[in-house]
């Protein structure tokens, strides 16, 4: 049997919030390794914490003798110092996120990105999440990577019956990039309908602050309680900036929503094709949200069908054990 490694900065507990398939990897045999404790959600904290772990991750596999080190954490630049650590080994890198493209522009970024790129093509193999992704990669490096979908696990978002709880619904980690104030707009324009807001980060106590009574916020809560939510919702929204790096990441929200048969608005993007519920802009974000309303549970249900079919986490986990292996 083949030694394989898992490498990612989330603690173990955690992984599983960003890759849904990572529970059914284990549970064929790797080594996770991880930092012990990591927190999403403090901002300049993760960032610098991120840094570290470019040079923290390599340390974890020299001379462990890997024969596949899976780097399930797409954070730049460290898999070319993992393979330089672990020359023997065959590694494999899972983009889940260009991260680059988040943090930095211009010259800036065109710098940072050709060494990004020399890092990229010192991996033995490239998974990447959706065919939107595949094309970016084909054109960026001559050559198509595989792809396996971002998952999402039914038993974890079982779907239920709804509530008579009327509302539309956001959850993730509170960022700029998430640009959640477009959420209380659409509230100000539909003062007799509630919205509530999960999660917490950088943005929480701004965009409470000016929110409209009609927008809920119940702060952080456990990944096991968002189902809870999500099955007293109407409507979700999965939101993301208009970053050029957001055009190719379905977001695990989306997934969330769909698995358990709720219609899920989203910001348009290249990854979405021509799914319907897209927007680009508020007018056209509370149109869509007025629309919803009128038959929720049909659209929620094609979105199930949809998820199912094409996002398993079991399914897109025994796709990624196929390259490891």
């Amino acid at each position: 049997m083949k030694k394989i490694a898992l490498l990612h900065r989330y603690p173990k507990d955690q992984i599983k919030e960003t890759n849904a398939a990572f529970p059914y990897l284990v549970l064929r045999g790797v080594d996770v390794l991880t930092f012990r404790k990591f927190d999403r959600l403090s901002g300049f904290g993760k960032f610098w914490k991120s840094l570290v772990w470019i040079i923290y991750a390599p340390l974890l596999v020299l001379g462990k003798g890997y024969d596949t080190i899976y780097c399930d954490d797409s954070y730049p630049f460290y898999p070319a110092f993992v393979k330089m650590a672990s020359k023997r080994s065959k590694v494999v890198l899972r983009i889940g996120d260009l991260h680059l493209m988040y943090y930095c522009s211009g010259l800036v970024y065109k710098i940072l990105h050709s060494f990004e790129k020399i890092s990229w093509r010192m991996a033995d193999e490239i998974i990447v999440i959706s065919e939107a992704m595949a094309d970016y990669f084909e054109k960026e490096l001559g050559k198509r990577p595989k792809v396996a979908l971002d998952p999402v696990d039914p038993k974890d978002f079982p779907a239920g019956s709804s509530s008579d709880f009327i509302n539309v619904m956001f959850h993730g980690v509170l960022t700029k990039n998430k640009k959640v104030d477009l959420l209380l707009e659409a509230a100000r324009r539909l003062p007799d309908l509630d919205f509530t807001i999960l999660g917490d980060g950088p943005e929480y106590r701004k965009l409470r602050k000016n929110a409209p009574k009609n927008v809920f916020f119940y702060g952080w809560v456990p990944f096991k309680a968002v189902r809870h939510h999500i099955a007293n919702c109407t409507i979700g929204v999965a939101l993301r900036s208009d970053n050029p790096g957001n055009e190719y990441v379905v977001t695990s929200p989306f997934l969330q929503y769909g698995i358990m048969g709720k219609p899920c608005l989203v910001t348009r993007r290249k990854v979405f094709g021509d799914y319907p519920w897209q927007f680009s802009t508020i007018d056209e974000m509370v149109e869509k949200i007025d629309k919803l309303m009128s038959n929720p549970w049909e659209e929620g249900k094609k979105l199930r069908e949809y998820i199912i079919q094409n996002h398993s986490a079991e399914k897109i986990a025994g796709q990624i054990w196929q390259i490891l292996a």
